[in-house]
C-alpha cells in the first residue's frame, strides 16, 4: 500500500497543472528545492565555468575536471545532468538561491564570506593562491620582496580580497591593479606575453595552465591552502548530506585520482607548440594504406600523412590526455560513430579518420563555398569541434570579418573566443575556447603538406605547385599553402581599433 501510495504521488506531478506551485521560498526569497523534489523532476541542474580546467570541448567532446566528477556525482543519483557554463559569478550564486540552479560547481573557495549566502559542500580538493610570473632570474622567491610592487588581479573577486588581507595583516603596501572583463586564464596569458607583471591564481588552475605556458613560474605560494567546494542552497539540506557523504567516499576512489591526474598532474598534448616542420622526417610506414583510403584530391594522401604526424606521429598506439586514440586520434564518440572497432588498428583509424574529415569538410559546405579554401576550416574542426568553429564564423560575421576565408578572418575570431567579452556573447553557444592551439594547428599541418609536396623522396611537386615566392599556389585540386609566418593575425586590439 506504501508503494501504491508513493506511485500514485509521483504520478500525479506528471498530470497536466501540477507543476504550477512555485517552489517554497524562506523571508530572504531563498527557493526550496531539495533532493526529493530534484528526483522527482528526473534531472539535476549545475552550472559550472567555461575554462581550461572545469568545462571545454577537446575535439569536439565535452571535457573537464568538474563537469568529469559532475556526471560522476549525477550518474550516482542516477539522474539527467543538466548543465549550464556561465562565467559570471554573482550571476550563478543569484540563480543558485533562486532555484535555477541545484549546485554550483566551479573552483569555488569555501571562505567565510559567503558562508551566509549558501552552503559549501564537502571538500573535493585543496588548494593554495600562487604568484604567476614570468620565469627569470629575476623571479620573485619570497613574498616580502613584492613590497610596493604591483599585481594584476581579476576585479571583484576572491584574488582582490585575498590580496586586500595581505596588505591588511602585513607592511608590503601590494599596489593591487584591478582589471574588468577577463578571467584568471587570461591574466595568465597576459604575464606569459609579458603584459602584465605579476597576477595570482589558485595553484590547480595554475598547474593547468603551465602546459600551455611554460615560461611562467608557478612556484612561490602567496597563501595558506584552502578548501575547494560546491556550493549548495541553505534550503536543500538533503542535497548537501547526500553530495558531502558521496564525496567522502568517491574521494577514496582511484576513479577521483584518475581524473584529478588527468587534469592537473598528467601532461597534455596540444598544438600550441610552433613545430619545426621544416626538420620533420616523413614516415612512409603506412603510406600504401593512406593512398588507397585518401582518394579525395583536396585529402590527397600526402594531406592525411600531415594531419597523421601532427596527431600521433604515426604512433598507432598514441593515446592523449583526454582518450583520443590511434594514429588520427580519435575520440571514443567519434571512432563508435564511423563503426571503429579498434582504434589502435591503422586501416580502421585512418578510415574513420578520413570519413570523418569528409563529413566535415561537408557540413562548411554551404559556408564556405569554394573548396581549396574548406580545407583549412574542416582541418581546425577536426582539431577544436564543429561547434567552436560555427561560433567562430558568426563571430567574424559581427565584427565584419570574411567568414569563408581562414587566415587572418575566421581564425581571428577563433581567437577571441578566450576572452569573456565574446565567449559570453549570445552568438557563440559553445564558450571557451584556447584558439592559438588551432591557428597553429591549421598552419603547421598546411606547412607540412607544402614542405612533402616537395621533399617526399620520389615525388615532385604537381603542376601548378611549383615554388613560387615561398608559397604553394591554390589549385582546384589542392589545399593553398600557408601564408608567410609575417602574415599578421588579427587580434582583438586591431579588430576593434
Amino acid at each position: 500500500m506504501k508503494n501504491l501510495f508513493v506511485l500514485l504521488a509521483a504520478t500525479a506531478l506528471l498530470l497536466p497543472g501540477c507543476h504550477s506551485k512555485k517552489p517554497a521560498t524562506t523571508d530572504d526569497g531563498v527557493v526550496s528545492i531539495d533532493l526529493d523534489s530534484i528526483a522527482r523532476r528526473g534531472k539535476i541542474r549545475v552550472v559550472t565555468d567555461y575554462n581550461s580546467v572545469d568545462y571545454f570541448f577537446y575535439k569536439g567532446t565535452a571535457v573537464g575536471y568538474q563537469y568529469e566528477l559532475i556526471n560522476e556525482y549525477a550518474n550516482h543519483l542516477g539522474l539527467e545532468l543538466e548543465l549550464t557554463a556561465s562565467n559570471e559569478t554573482e550571476q550563478n550564486v543569484s540563480r543558485l538561491i533562486g532555484g535555477q540552479y541545484d549546485i554550483l560547481a566551479t573552483s569555488l573557495i569555501a571562505d567565510t564570506a559567503n558562508e551566509k549566502r549558501f552552503d559549501f559542500s564537502e571538500p573535493y580538493g585543496r588548494s593554495q593562491l600562487i604568484l604567476v610570473q614570468p620565469n627569470s632570474k629575476d623571479k620573485i622567491t619570497v613574498i616580502d620582496s613584492l613590497a610596493n610592487d604591483t599585481i594584476s588581479v581579476l576585479a571583484n573577486s576572491f584574488y582582490l580580497n585575498a590580496l586586500k588581507n595581505i596588505n591588511d595583516t602585513t607592511q608590503l603596501n601590494i599596489q593591487i591593479d584591478e582589471i574588468e572583463h577577463y578571467d584568471t586564464e587570461q591574466l595568465i596569458q597576459l604575464v606569459a606575453e609579458q603584459e602584465i607583471k605579476y597576477t595570482v591564481s589558485l595553484e590547480n588552475i595554475a598547474r593547468a595552465n603551465k602546459w600551455f605556458y611554460p615560461d611562467i613560474d608557478i612556484a612561490m605560494p602567496i597563501s595558506d591552502e584552502y578548501d575547494l567546494a560546491w556550493g549548495i542552497r541553505h534550503t536543500s539540506p538533503q542535497l548537501k548530506a547526500d553530495i558531502d557523504e558521496w564525496f567522502a567516499d568517491f574521494k577514496k576512489t582511484p576513479r577521483f585520482k584518475q581524473i584529478y591526474r588527468k587534469y592537473f598532474i598528467d601532461p597534455r598534448d596540444h598544438h600550441s607548440d610552433v613545430q619545426k616542420v621544416t626538420s620533420d622526417t616523413y614516415q612512409n610506414t603506412y603510406e600504401a594504406l593512406i593512398r588507397r583510403v585518401a582518394v579525395d584530391e583536396r585529402y590527397n594522401w600526402k594531406l592525411i600523412s600531415s594531419v597523421i604526424y601532427q596527431e600521433s606521429h604515426f604512433n598507432a598506439q598514441a593515446r592523449s590526455w583526454a582518450g583520443a586514440c590511434g594514429l588520427m586520434q580519435l575520440m571514443p564518440e567519434t571512432a563508435a560513430r564511423f563503426g571503429v572497432d579498434d582504434p589502435t588498428d591503422p586501416e580502421q583509424n585512418i578510415k574513420a579518420g578520413y570519413k570523418f574529415l569528409i563529413w566535415l569538410d561537408n557540413r562548411f559546405a554551404e559556408l564556405v563555398p569554394d573548396s581549396v579554401e574548406r580545407v583549412k576550416f574542416t582541418l581546425a574542426a577536426y582539431n577544436v569541434g564543429i561547434g567552436h568553429m560555427m561560433d567562430a564564423i558568426r563571430l567574424a560575421e559581427k565584427v565584419n570579418l570574411n567568414t569563408r576565408v581562414w587566415y587572418n578572418n575566421v581564425e581571428s575570431a577563433l581567437l577571441l573566443k578566450s576572452n569573456p567579452s565574446f565567449y559570453a556573447d549570445p552568438v557563440v553557444k559553445h564558450g571557451f575556447c584556447r584558439g592559438t592551439e588551432t591557428i597553429n594547428y591549421v598552419r603547421n599541418i598546411m606547412d607540412r603538406y607544402y614542405n612533402y609536396n616537395k621533399e617526399i623522396v620520389g615525388t615532385e611537386p604537381a603542376d601548378g605547385e611549383e615554388d613560387t615566392d615561398g608559397e604553394a599556389p591554390a589549385t582546384s585540386d589542392s589545399p593553398a599553402a600557408t601564408p608567410p609566418d609575417s602574415a599578421e593575425v588579427k587580434t582583438e586590439d586591431n579588430i576593434n581599433s
